[in-house]
């Protein structure tokens, strides 16, 4: 990740996993007090598909951090895309859907 570095490859993984944290809490606090009634499997798919992403982005950056930065960038593009939009997909179906 970065190549001769002795604490920078830690942060960069602290802040990562604190980001990550902070994400998920603050989504379920943000669900609550709009009022919004999403069910326990909806939100597990959700949090499945953030959690698969984060792995993706992990692994690519891990990859860039071995010297194969472009094997990196391609492992987010093609991996991270469909993630993006079944994430995408996933929150305008379960939880900016119409009232009926």
């Amino acid at each position: 990740m970065f190549p001769g570095s002795t604490i920078l490859n830690y942060l960069f993984w602290m802040v990562m996993g604190a980001m990550q944290v902070i994400i998920i809490l603050s989504a379920n606090t943000w669900l609550k007090e709009s009022g919004r009634q999403v069910p326990w499997w909806q939100t597990l798919l959700m949090y499945g598909c953030f959690l698969s992403f984060c792995a993706v982005v992990a692994g690519g950056f891990t990859l860039a951090g071995e010297y194969e930065s472009r094997a990196g960038f391609y492992f987010i593009g093609y991996l991270g895309l469909p993630h993006i939009i079944a994430g995408t997909v996933m929150l305008k179906l379960f939880v900016f859907k119409k009232k009926a």
